[in-house]
């Protein structure tokens, strides 16, 4: 499961509890995987299939299962002039709306459209050109075919009267629903790789993606037919697509939202507590630590290695680090993230001296900033993990026991009772600079306990944001 179209959470859990997924009975589901199986069953991942033996042989028997048996046209125009652009289907929201579109010109049809559907040879790479065009290849036939798929959709929105929103690009084993007003077309599709979810030889499984059956029912609401149409049972009479994305960005909203606060209430003080606890340098002048100027640089450590925790959780959820290479997973943070939960979930003992968490953190905050050929890591060009940039982080060592709960405050969603991971693919740029920002409006201030200890709290404090927190854009 790929793609940032909808939200991990939403669709590992939130779908759940949608009208659709209720209604689709464990009857009808075993039949639609059953149909698949049976299709896929003489493919495996080296099958020998061009693009017209894979529509024949599969896309179409599949888009059959999905509902769309007799609603779709081949090779449908979008242009005025020329062959530029000519998906491979056009897809209707029935046969009687199909039969309407065969009384139109050519590059009418495109009106009574729904969605374009881009059909490409079995297990071909859908974001990687293949070269210049040759004699095994259509003329139109240019480029990546995820850029393709959206070229084809900005000229069907035209066409269309912007009737046509979606697009399903399919190598016959990835199947990718695109969206014509995303954000980001190019990075929010949702992708499920159907071959893997039924055990096609070869295509190995998706070690972080939802089980086998769950993708395919995912698979099946998303693609039907019925997902591109009004809902009866939705007042708004939106499309199942529609409401999906509402309850996703609700998904997104909730848990961005509760991190944030996490952060400001629990997080970010207990840093500053764990790096004065740490350093060597106020341990030897406890009276003078809680000083303003050494607040201050304190406050700035806390923040530096907040935001690089925050960096690297977004970094390897949307694979930007190279998590996938077995190099990089044992210095990875998702690694470490899985180590800490694992730990106090069990109630393992966890120690206040050893600093094993926090060796791997320096290790890997190295790693980035240097880069290391030998795991896969070429180097991070920003500031933010430059080594002089907060000189405490360079002389502590933050305990087990505290560098553990930190990791996991920012690895689960803890108000949960099943504590879910947190993918922080699901949150954008903008999300994480929002927390950043607001904690720049913060301050550190001290408080004695009712047992009489001295401990650190963050509050908002009323001076201006300072400029040199604004890397995290970089």
């Amino acid at each position: 499961m790929q793609g940032q179209l909808f939200s991990t959470d939403f669709l590992l859990r939130g779908i759940t509890e949608t009208e659709p997924w209720r209604a689709l009975t464990e009857t009808a589901l075993d039949a639609f995987i059953a149909q698949l199986q049976t299709l896929y069953a003489v493919y495996h991942v080296d099958s020998a299939l061009n693009e017209s033996q894979t529509e024949d042989e599969l896309i179409e028997p599949v888009l059959a299962q999905l509902g769309w048996s007799d609603s779709w046209l081949s090779q449908v125009n979008l242009s005025q002039t020329g062959r530029e652009d000519v998906p491979d289907f056009l897809l209707f929201a029935d046969p009687a709306t199909k039969t309407r579109a065969l009384a139109e010109k050519d590059d009418r049809r495109a009106l009574h459209g729904i969605a374009l559907l881009e059909a490409k040879r079995w297990m071909r790479l859908l974001d990687r050109s293949e070269g210049k065009v040759g004699s095994n290849r259509k003329s139109r036939d240019f480029g990546a075919p995820s850029s393709q798929m959206l070229r084809y959709l900005s000229r069907a929105d035209v066409m269309s009267d912007r009737a046509i929103k979606w697009g399903i690009l399919t190598n016959g084993a990835l199947w990718r629903l695109y969206w014509q007003d995303a954000r980001s077309r190019a990075e929010d599709f949702f992708e499920v790789n159907v071959a893997a979810a039924l055990g096609v030889t070869g295509i190995p499984q998706e070690l972080d993606g939802p089980q086998n059956r769950h993708a395919l029912k995912l698979f099946f609401l998303f693609f039907h037919r019925a997902a591109f149409l009004s809902q009866s049972w939705d007042t708004q009479r939106r499309s199942f697509h529609a409401i999906a994305q509402a309850q996703a960005r609700w998904y997104e909203e909730k848990v961005s939202q509760n991190l944030g606060q996490r952060v400001f209430d629990e997080v970010f003080p207990a840093l500053a507590n764990a790096l004065i606890a740490s350093d060597v340098e106020a341990v030897k002048d406890p009276k003078g630590r809680y000083n303003r100027e050494y607040l201050e640089e304190l406050r700035e450590a806390a923040l530096v290695l907040l935001y690089r925790l925050l960096f690297v959780f977004y970094a390897e959820d949307r694979r930007l680090l190279p998590v996938t290479d077995s190099r990089y997973a044992s210095y990875s943070l998702s690694e470490l993230r899985d180590k800490a939960a694992q730990a106090l979930d069990s109630g393992k003992a966890l120690s206040g001296t050893a600093a094993t968490y926090w060796s791997v953190l320096d290790d890997l905050f190295l790693i980035i900033s240097q880069g290391d050929d030998q795991v896969g890591m070429p180097a991070y060009n920003g500031g933010l993990f430059e080594r002089t940039r907060a000189p405490i982080l360079a002389r502590v060592r933050v305990p087990d026991v505290r560098m553990a709960r930190v990791i996991d405050a920012l690895s689960r969603r803890i108000e949960d009772s099943t504590k879910p991971r947190i993918n922080y693919r699901d949150l954008s740029v903008a999300h994480l600079g929002s927390i950043y920002e607001r904690l720049l409006e913060y301050t550190l201030v001290q408080e004695t306990t009712e047992e009489g200890k001295t401990t650190l709290l963050a509050r908002p404090a009323s001076f201006a944001r300072k400029v040199s927190g604004s890397y995290y854009t970089h």
